[in-house]
């Protein structure tokens, strides 16, 4: 396992050294909500900065980002209006199709962990507790595709929320408590 895990590092090592990496930063608007039964979606931002780093010279890329993510729900059973402020990263890797020489289409997929620096609910019981009731930390799969047109690109990007918050026994939903967001925005590559 451990000659494994270093093949992948020297591997990747190896790839960021000879690739020529490209900054992006992005921005946008994100729908969210929990997989619980009832639950509204909430609007709120989207926003980071990353890098495309070729795979080599084929089309394909790793995409790691740093990502603002409001996430929550507009109503529902359980936490009433609440906001959640994500610090996200997506290890993404995808492929970049090109049209032109400046025009292409990429599509990516990957992991994604979270961790919630801060959150809110209307709900007067759960405003002082609210992450000794649900955890801070999420985790799932996160999507993207990408229309890119010269340094320009609009993304509409997925997550899906693999990993249960309830973080109290005492609270009987039924079902597990996941988020689901999606969002659309622009970006710039330099």
């Amino acid at each position: 396992m451990k000659k494994l895990i270093m093949a992948m590092l020297t591997l990747l090592i190896a790839t960021f050294a000879y690739a020529q990496p490209y900054t992006m930063i992005k921005g946008g608007a994100q729908f969210s909500k929990f997989s619980a039964d009832g639950s509204e979606s909430k609007f709120g931002i989207r926003g980071g900065l990353g890098g495309f780093v070729p795979l080599g010279e084929s089309s394909f890329y790793f995409m790691p980002q740093l990502v603002y993510a409001q996430k929550g729900q507009e109503a529902g059973k359980f936490l009433g209006d609440c906001t959640l402020h994500y610090a996200e990263v997506p290890l993404t890797i995808g492929a970049l199709i090109k049209f032109t020489r400046h025009v292409g289409l990429g599509l990516m997929v990957g992991p994604y962990a979270g961790y919630a620096v801060a959150g809110k609910s209307d709900d007067p019981e759960m405003t002082d507790n609210l992450f000794e009731k649900i955890s801070r930390f999420d985790a799932g799969i996160s999507g993207s595709v990408q229309l890119h047109i010269w340094k320009i690109f609009v993304f509409a990007d997925y997550d899906w929320g693999m990993r249960n918050l309830m973080h109290s026994p005492d609270l009987e939903l039924g079902e597990n408590l996941t988020t689901r967001a999606g969002a659309i925005g622009v970006g710039f590559t330099y």
